[in-house]
């Protein structure tokens, strides 16, 4: 319980004729005693961005004789549901003695505003106490320019005072580093990190700082504000994303910091909004320096931030949590951990370190069972700023962020997903709460979206398939609350919920979800089991039975813990236990310990089974690795010993053990075999299991003929073997494939595809394009049927909202084609391709922005732009001629008229407005391609060959005429010597005359074949006029 301290004034102290030293009353304070992390969890106060500093005994500001650690924090002051970080003030925590948790704490040291003239209130981030070379306290903090106009107004002010607590002074009278000084820069200048190195006189003053990927470094001199030299760009951070931390030990110097190199094999983060604490070491302060690893991974927040320091002979770390009564990414509260060192390592390298308190399992008795479940997606490697396991850890908080979540954005995304769980053993199950997420409304085809519709299916193992659960209440698709199902209760080891996707008709939305919980089934009876153990032995049966009517399931149980005591010696005693997905309460057992050395008489054999668990399959295959539970048991009650082997491997030996895991892992077919050994050397007879894995799903391949505009998909599978291949053509229904897929159209086509195995692994669909059929003439807004592509593209735009047809007065992020990352070129080029050259004659450009011209940063109207046109002829891009001019509105289309070309691609290059410095990124809501062209006239396909010659010293011109066609054509053949028709001439078959010319020479010349028949159900004629060289006979 927290009490309240008296704050104490004094004004002097007289001791005979002696007065000690006055000093200035201490700031409101107040002392609790919390031996647990966080520091200050009750939330009454978030405390965030710890920065820990020791004061010795004897220093100004510490007259106890001891010394004191104070960490020093930001103040998050956000509302349970705001998304944003209110930071308004500094405060402090206060202690002599981290492991007593006796804690004074300082709510409020320092605003920015109070002590920095030219600061905004708020905003108050991480900063960083250190004592300056002449014993005084120093305050580095960020600090909001109230009158400064860069483009980004955070900079770094220093405050000092004579003690730790204050009063504080603004040192500099203004910014010691912004984006005007002492050097410019356009990076986000936050948290500073200060290290004095060295000792007096000889002290050396090194601060660094920088957010967003962007860490500078820069020299003091002793006063502790005054640049030496120019900033300098630090490397070698692997992940570095903000948060620095330096300090030295032993010679070394060390960087700590907040890292985000995020992805599926990243040793920091799977998710790119959580962090992890990652470091760097070097023998200089100056760098270069070398990453050595992760020191601890991410928290319950989103941000982390590292304090590091010795403090009473042993090494801390403080970071910050969401671990508080009513935390969460914008609450965090400080904590503080050991930090332990590997020194047989060189450098001697951080251990990583364990967050305390340890998180136990939640045991309280409740009916969702989907915490214990495995899970797996559709959309594996899960886009970077979701993260999977948000899905089930029975959290939803009120102002999610991604991480939150699981979800499916890419801004390229398909018309279908699904989630999985798997559990070990069979559970009962009857009902689903599902909370989805969604940044814009259904129907939009953009942005996350509620699913159009979605359904629960388990799997039915009988049939070796999955199945929908019967008789469902109904799939609901708010995002306001958990949207509740229940059905018909169904026993099974997997369930899954597969979502169509939102569409607008050609692009569909991404799906979320915050939480998807599983309803076990409410038995009619669960019965304790009889347990036996040894003495000594605190590991207790794992499930129990429960009943469903004339069903009996063995289900999880989770024990409140043994301890030495309760099996120290033979005799009985009661446990406690949570059944997984059992609501009506904890149940009771009673234990019976036994001796291990009760084997007189015992000729008995203990008893083998064994069981396999995992992600079951078709057919008698798994679609996992599998685990196999090896279990024996004794009459006399004892512990076993147990010996495994998988296929031809080496032994595995367990001792002591009721049952042992047996992984097996790798496609293919396995054999897991194993004995058991009691107490009295009994032997089993040995067990075996056959085990079918196929984990690997099946590669389909797609192929599009470009003359009939089919699509052809094989696909294969190394173990299970191809059960089918499923496609479907735009939004339409899945259907299976038999042959090729014709076009429906002479529009342009999306083609999903995907293959299902024997063992039931569905590939993740594919799609490929069937192109428009361009043989007519067309007119108007060409892009539609073109293929966008582009020199860069945003992660979170999408380029094929150049041609998507939409222009919302209001675009989300995935409606327009943008290119804002950290590297900005001067020119970026959007570019649209189509599959014969087209005769275009106009184009319409609409751009986006949200930043101003000159700024350099953010995304804005570029300074011009040019359309070019590719040459065939000279394989190269020219730009249009007789262009009028190119405007760059973002609130109008841009119409640009030129001479008429005509082209297979055009392509719009646009200079990036800047600051003379940077280059701000560039946007386009839409681009139209104007079109006037009469189409590709259809042809009789024929193959004509003209060969004079001569014959008994008399010229002839001989006309051949080949039926190129499918069906059958009237052929006619002239020449000048004569001409011949032919009726029905069959594909393959030829025309042929040869022609007298009636003299011994004959002249150059040429000769007319027409060619008549039905092409796209169209009666044409073709004619083509062939030239031949003259002939002379006479010779």
């Amino acid at each position: 319980m927290r009490t309240a301290a008296a704050v104490a004034a004094v004004a002097g102290l007289v001791a005979g004729t002696l007065a000690a030293p006055a000093h200035a009353a201490e700031p409101d304070s107040y002392t609790f005693t919390n031996t647990v992390n966080p520091i200050l969890g009750d939330g009454s106060y978030y405390s965030a961005d710890p920065a820990p500093v020791v004061v010795p005994a004897g220093a100004p500001g510490n007259d106890t004789g001891r010394d004191q650690l104070y960490i020093y924090t930001g103040h998050d002051q956000a509302g349970p549901s705001t998304n944003d970080f209110i930071m308004n003030e500094w405060g402090a925590f206060r202690t002599t003695d981290v492991e007593a948790g006796q804690w004074t704490h300082f709510p409020s040291l320092m605003r920015p505003e109070a002590v920095f003239a030219w600061a905004t209130p708020g905003r108050a981030y991480a900063g960083q106490v250190v004592r300056g070379v002449d014993g005084r306290y120093y305050w580095y903090v960020p600090i909001h320019e109230r009158d400064s106009p860069a483009s980004d107004r955070f900079a770094i002010g220093v405050a000092v005072s004579e003690s730790p607590t204050g009063p504080w002074t603004d040192h500099a009278g203004g910014p010691i580093i912004s984006q005007r000084v002492p050097t410019a820069n356009n990076i986000h200048n936050i948290d500073p990190t200060i290290l004095v190195d060295g000792e007096a006189p000889n002290q050396r003053v090194y601060v660094w700082w920088g957010s967003f990927s962007q860490l500078r470094m820069l020299e003091f001199q002793p006063d502790m504000k005054t640049p030496i030299g120019t900033p300098r760009t630090v490397t070698g951070l692997t992940g570095f994303f903000e948060g620095a931390w330096a300090f030295e030990r032993n010679g070394t110097y060390y960087l700590a910091y907040a890292g985000n190199n995020a992805g599926p094999t990243s040793q920091c983060t799977p998710a790119n909004y959580h962090a992890c604490l990652a470091y760097a070491t070097s023998s200089s302060p100056e760098g270069p320096w070398t990453y050595r690893g992760t020191l601890l991974r991410p928290v319950s927040s989103t941000t982390s931030h590292p304090g590091i320091l010795e403090f009473d002979g042993r090494w801390y770390l403080a970071y910050h949590t969401a671990d508080a009564v009513g935390g969460g990414h914008f609450r965090r509260s400080a904590a503080i951990d050991p930090l332990e060192w590997d020194d047989t390592q060189t450098p001697p390298r951080i251990r990583l370190v364990t967050p305390t308190p340890a998180r136990g399992r939640d045991l309280t008795p409740r009916p969702n069972i989907a915490h214990e479940a495995r899970v797996t997606v559709s959309n594996e490697p899960v886009p970077t700023q979701y993260w999977v396991k948000a899905l089930n850890d029975e959290i939803v908080r009120s102002n999610p962020l991604p991480p939150d979540m699981w979800g499916t954005w890419t801004g390229n995304n398909p018309p279908q997903q699904w989630v999985q769980y798997t559990w070990d053993q069979p559970m009962r199950i009857s009902g689903s709460q599902i909370e989805f997420w969604n940044d814009q409304p259904q129907g939009s085809g953009v942005g996350v979206a509620a699913p159009a519709r979605w359904r629960i299916q388990y799997w039915d193992t009988g049939a070796g398939q999955w199945a929908d659960v019967a008789n469902p209440s109904g799939y609901p698709t708010g995002t306001q609350g958990f949207q509740n199902t229940t059905f018909d209760p169904v026993t099974t080891t997997q369930v899954r919920a597969v979502f169509d996707a939102s569409t607008n008709g050609s692009t569909y939305s991404g799906v979320a979800v915050e939480e998807w919980k599983i309803l076990a089934a409410q038995p009619e009876a669960v019965t304790p089991p009889v347990i036996t153990v040894e003495v000594g032995e605190r590991d207790l049966p794992g499930t129990v039975d429960v009943t469903y009517g004339g069903q009996t399931l063995r289900l999880p149980v989770f024990w409140d813990p043994v301890t030495a005591g309760d099996v120290a010696q033979p005799g009985t005693f009661t446990v406690r236990g949570t059944v997984l997905g059992y609501a009506a309460d904890r149940i009771a057992a009673q234990v019976t310990v036994v001796s291990p050395d009760d084997t007189e008489g015992d000729e008995t054999p203990p008893t083998l089974t064994l069981t396999p668990s995992g992600s079951a399959g078709s057919a008698g295959w798994f679609r996992s690795a599998v685990r196999v539970r090896v279990a024996g048991v004794d009459d006399r009650g004892g512990r076993l010993t147990i010996r495994s082997r998988v296929d031809d491997g080496e032994p595995a030996v367990a001792t002591d053990v009721r049952h042992v895991d047996v992984e097996v892992t790798g496609d293919g077919e396995h054999t897991v075999t194993a004995t058991a050994t009691d107490r009295a050397g009994n032997v089993s007879a040995p067990a075996d299991l056959t085990v079918r894995i196929d984990a690997t799903t099946p590669a389909s391949v797609a192929t599009v003929d470009s003359a009939t505009r089919a699509v052809t998909v094989t696909a294969s599978d190394t173990t299970s073997g191809v059960a089918r291949i499923e496609y479907a053509t735009g939004t339409g229904a899945w259907t299976a494939y038999t042959g090729p897929i014709a076009a429906p159209d002479p529009n342009r086509h999306t083609v999903s595809f995907r293959a299902v195995d024997v063992a039931g692994n569905l590939e993740t669909a594919r799609t490929v394009t069937i192109p428009a059929d361009l043989s007519g003439p067309l007119t108007g807004n060409i892009a539609p049927i073109a293929t966008p592509t582009a020199s860069y593209t945003a992660g979170w735009n999408s380029v094929t909202a150049l041609n998507d047809g939409a222009d919302p007065a209001n675009p989300g992020q995935a409606q327009i084609w943008g290119t804002w990352s950290g590297t900005r070129p001067a020119t970026q080029w959007i570019q649209y391709d189509w599959s014969r050259p087209v005769r275009i004659t106009g184009t319409e450009l609409k751009f986006w922005r949200d930043a101003n011209p000159g700024t350099g940063d953010g995304v804005a109207a570029p300074d011009g732009w040019v359309l070019q046109y590719w040459d065939e002829a000279g394989a190269a891009w020219r730009d249009v001629t007789g262009a009028s001019g190119y405007g760059t509105s973002t609130t109008a289309f841009n119409t640009v008229t030129f001479d008429p070309v005509t082209t297979p691609r055009v392509r719009a290059t646009l200079r990036a407005n800047g600051n003379g410095t940077t280059h701000s990124a560039v946007a386009v809501t839409e681009w139209r391609v104007l079109a006037d062209d009469p189409g590709v006239q259809a042809e009789v396909p024929v193959t004509v060959t003209v060969t004079p010659r001569c014959i008994a010293g008399r010229a002839y011109v001989a006309v051949q005429a080949r039926n190129d066609h499918d069906t059958p054509v009237d052929i006619a053949l002239a020449t000048p010597y004569g001409s011949r028709s032919f009726a029905d001439v069959a594909p393959g078959a030829n025309a042929y005359q040869s022609f007298t010319v009636r003299a011994a020479t004959a002249p150059a010349g040429s000769a007319t074949v027409r060619a008549t028949g039905v092409v796209g159900g169209r009666d044409v004629t073709t004619t083509r006029t062939t030239p031949h060289p003259g002939v002379d006979c006479t010779a």
